[in-house]
């Protein structure tokens, strides 16, 4: 054996014999970094392909190609016996976990420019940050036509124009698919300061849905979503029962076809007020020379129709014309 390892072991460790073992354990080392990329990338793919579907089933692929559940198959309807908001203002509707705390209503503190905060907290009596939940903030459209200029979405670079920020995702929200935003904003983006939310218009009202959970640590570059998917699942949830009343809307057709037939109408005319006929002995009769015409003496005549400045008896009426032809 010694034999052996003396006459074989110097040829071995020769220098191209050393380069060559080199160079294979370097592509080695370089296939399995690429095969590790390619696979991120297919599933970045796969991520992106999942996104254009509705939003819940996009949900539902990145959990799954997340590795955060291993049950994919069907379950009940999770929010069956969770508590209803609704807000007959805003016509808006959302459900969330029976065991929180109730719903809570409040108007914009000084500086804000909110409408209305409605707070959704699992525990606790005032909504903080660490401490899970979600708060729905309410804004005029007309002011705020999405997230943009929000109190949610804060600007980090004044110095950088809107025009040149990153846009923000299409996505779509609640059984009706209603269109929104997503607005997910990293630690390295050169516009705003890092958020996660969801902003949607809908009936002359901008909604921001931002969630709250009790902390968290993430290294990675969206992490605000990725500890939202992880600690709070039932953010997603919450949202997916996003419902609003349709606000009933006249046509342009319709409230002109009214104004027309308001227009048209003939007044109401009661005959009790007004001159009399001066002749105490009127004898009526039909005129030889005017034909059917509107009565000019208060004197009721059969082929006269009511003067409206006139007051006429049952008697008088019943024996005039209803109205010219």
């Amino acid at each position: 054996m010694k034999k052996i390892i003396k006459k074989h072991l110097p040829n071995f460790i020769k220098r191209e014999n050393i380069t060559a073992l080199s160079m294979i354990i370097a592509i080695g080392g370089v296939s399995f970094v690429l095969a590790v990329l390619l696979a991120q990338f297919a599933r970045y793919e796969n991520l992106n392909e999942a996104k254009k579907k509705r939003h819940s089933a996009y949900e539902d692929e990145f959990r799954r190609l997340s590795g955060l559940t291993v049950n994919l198959a069907p379950a009940p309807d999770p929010t069956a016996d969770w508590k209803t908001y609704k807000s007959q203002k805003y016509r808006v509707s959302l459900k969330y976990p029976k065991n929180w705390q109730n719903a809570r209503e409040s108007s914009a503190a000084k500086g804000e420019s909110y409408l209305q905060k409605i707070a959704f907290d699992e525990k606790g009596i005032a909504s903080a940050d660490g401490v899970k939940g979600f708060d729905v903030f309410v804004y005029s459209a007309a002011k705020f036509p999405g997230p943009i200029g929000t109190d949610n979405l804060k600007k980090k670079n004044e110095d950088v124009s809107e025009e040149k920020c990153p846009h923000f995702d299409d996505i779509t929200l609640g059984e009706k698919a209603y269109q929104a935003k997503e607005a997910n904003v990293s630690v390295d983006n050169p516009c705003w300061e890092e958020t996660f939310f969801y902003s949607l218009t809908k009936n002359g009202y901008t909604f921001n849905i931002v969630p709250r959970q009790e902390g968290s640590a993430n290294i990675f570059e969206d992490r605000k979503k990725i500890d939202i998917l992880r600690n709070f699942p039932e953010f997603y949830d919450v949202v997916s029962t996003l419902d609003f009343a349709e606000v009933e809307t006249q046509s342009i057709a319709q409230i002109s076809k009214k104004a027309i037939q308001k227009a048209a109408a003939a007044p109401k005319v009661r005959y009790t007020s007004g001159a009399t006929c001066a002749h105490k002995k009127d004898n009526p009769r039909k005129s030889k020379t005017k034909g059917r015409h509107m009565d000019e003496d208060c004197c009721p005549d059969p082929d006269e129709w009511p003067n409206p400045r006139c007051a006429y008896s049952a008697k008088g009426l019943a024996i005039m014309l209803k109205g010219p032809k």
